[in-house]
């Protein structure tokens, strides 16, 4: 099932593996170097995170079918008004356990799906139920408005002020609007990324908050033993889930690693690459291509999380990132000295060699988005999984001088491990957007079967920004290439 060596070699410093690691990866330590194990990745565990998603909504419509849903529905009136409110309300909770549970870091969930792919299901799970949210809310109140002969405005009043819990329970839906509001685009480009990340932990405050009204006045939570043990179990479990992987792990992990800074050096035009080192690295289970989320405890700032994709292959010398550094937080971490404390939770992510099943390697990638690339280039060299000709490295940069990590490149090409086609110049603004300016005329299928001749039989991975990934890993798709061949990755938050 793992087509990646778990055992760890020593790689021999005559070797041409050893001579496609950076300097800061190797060291100057005279003990062996050896390869990281990769986490463990299951194929039937991507089945599973779907079954447990539909069985529970099945349940959950099961538990208000049971409570006479149906009949109030074919009642009409209010009491068809209050069955739909009753229906919105549980789906949307579900849903919101659901959201918590998608971002909680459940090792068999985001091994299996990655992170865009979770992203997404999190944000669609988030909006839809902040909408049946308010299906419920509207629908509730007008049925329970035609029940007292009142008016909708005199209803709702009277619910949030008498009802057990309801304060909260508004509080907690004000919160989760907030969090939804700030997560649109638009909204979201206005703001920090730790801005953004400090605001959408108030989503748990939101869930925790609706808890009680639910708890404690929901017909269909208190209809029958079996509901009320399964809503509590629900979110019993969510929550303990939340506690051990958010916090308690990641605790644990720092704790055991004690990970310093070793080298801060410039990467090229506004970046700098990390190196980090730490007496148990033999420990650390991760492979090429993942991330982690690191804070640097350089003082103020220390808590602001930085997602950071390895930039070269882990070892048991050191490990490597590469970020920019003229965004958020970025002079701080470019004036880190050496001996900094860094926090790491993870690994994280899903384009990693563990999901290959071709023989040959494509990698695609944009701007920084070629750092988790570069190290999957190396990995490939150092577990010797290029038998069938060089890696294919496509680059798209602004210019020929703003390559990130070109040392890297250099030693994999001079290795004869990769072969290099850079895409310059300033982005298409006709035509197929995700190519330069002067081959935006190609349509991007034909630019795709132009770049890789060997679609059929090579494993893809695409990084970078949001929307320049999305169009790739759409033009692979439709000039042919498999998609369970296509592992794509963005950077855009």
């Amino acid at each position: 099932m793992n087509p990646v060596a778990t055992e760890r070699a020593p790689l021999r410093g005559s070797s041409s593996a050893r001579r496609v690691l950076p300097e800061e990866s190797t060291g100057r330590s005279t003990s062996p170097l050896l390869r990281l194990r990769p986490p463990m990745l299951r194929r039937w565990w991507t089945d599973a995170a779907g079954l447990v998603v539909w069985a529970t909504m099945l349940i959950v419509v099961a538990l208000w079918e049971q409570h006479g849903g149906v009949q109030d529905l074919a009642a009409g009136g209010a009491s068809a008004l209050n069955s739909i409110g009753r229906l919105s309300g549980l789906l949307s909770a579900d849903l919101l356990l659901l959201q918590v549970l998608s971002m909680a870091r459940v090792p068999f969930i985001e091994r299996s799906l990655g992170q865009d792919r979770l992203t997404r299901w999190h944000r669609w799970v988030g909006f839809t139920s902040i909408w049946l949210m308010v299906v419920h809310i509207v629908f509730i109140t007008v049925g329970y408005a035609q029940l007292d002969h009142w008016n909708v405005v005199s209803e709702a009043w009277s619910l949030i002020t008498t009802a057990p819990g309801m304060l909260l329970a508004t509080a907690g839906t004000a919160l989760l609007v907030l969090v939804t509001v700030t997560s649109i685009r638009v909204a979201r480009r206005k703001l920090r990324y730790e801005s953004w990340h400090l605001l959408h932990l108030y989503a748990y405050l939101g869930a925790g908050l609706a808890l009680p009204h639910q708890l404690w006045t929901g017909t269909d939570f208190l209809a029958s033993t079996w509901a009320t043990v399964y809503w509590w179990s629900a979110y019993g479990l969510v929550m303990a889930l939340v506690l051990v992987y958010r916090v308690a792990v990641p605790l644990r992990l720092s704790a055991q690693q004690r990970l310093r800074v070793t080298s801060v050096q410039p990467a090229g035009p506004g970046a700098v690459t990390v190196a980090m080192h730490g007496p148990h690295l033999a420990d650390l289970q991760v492979a090429a291509g993942q991330f982690f989320v690191f804070r640097f405890m350089t003082g103020p700032g220390w808590t602001r999380p930085h997602p950071l994709s390895l930039s070269a292959a882990p070892t048991t010398h050191g490990l490597r990132v590469t970020m920019g550094v003229t965004g958020d937080d970025g002079e701080r971490i470019a004036r880190m000295r050496p001996g900094t404390r860094v926090m790491i939770e993870g690994p994280y992510g899903r384009l990693h060699p563990l999901v290959r099943s071709r023989p040959q390697l494509v990698l695609m990638g944009s701007g920084l988005g070629l750092a988790p690339l570069v190290a999957l280039a190396q990995e490939a060299v150092l577990a010797g999984r290029l038998t069938h000709g060089p890696a294919l490295m496509i680059r798209r940069l602004r210019s020929g001088v703003d390559a990130p990590m070109q040392a890297d490149v250099d030693r994999l090409t001079a290795a004869g491990a990769l072969q290099v086609v850079d895409l310059v110049g300033p982005r298409s603004r006709s035509g197929t957007a995700w190519l330069p300016q002067k081959h935006g005329h190609l349509p991007g299928t034909e630019a795709v079967r132009r770049l890789v001749p060997n679609l059929a039989s090579a494993d893809i991975y695409v990084c970078g920004t949001g929307p320049w990934v999305e169009a790739v890993a759409d033009d692979l798709r439709s000039a042919g290439a498999p998609k369970h061949a296509v592992h794509a990755e963005n950077f855009t938050w």
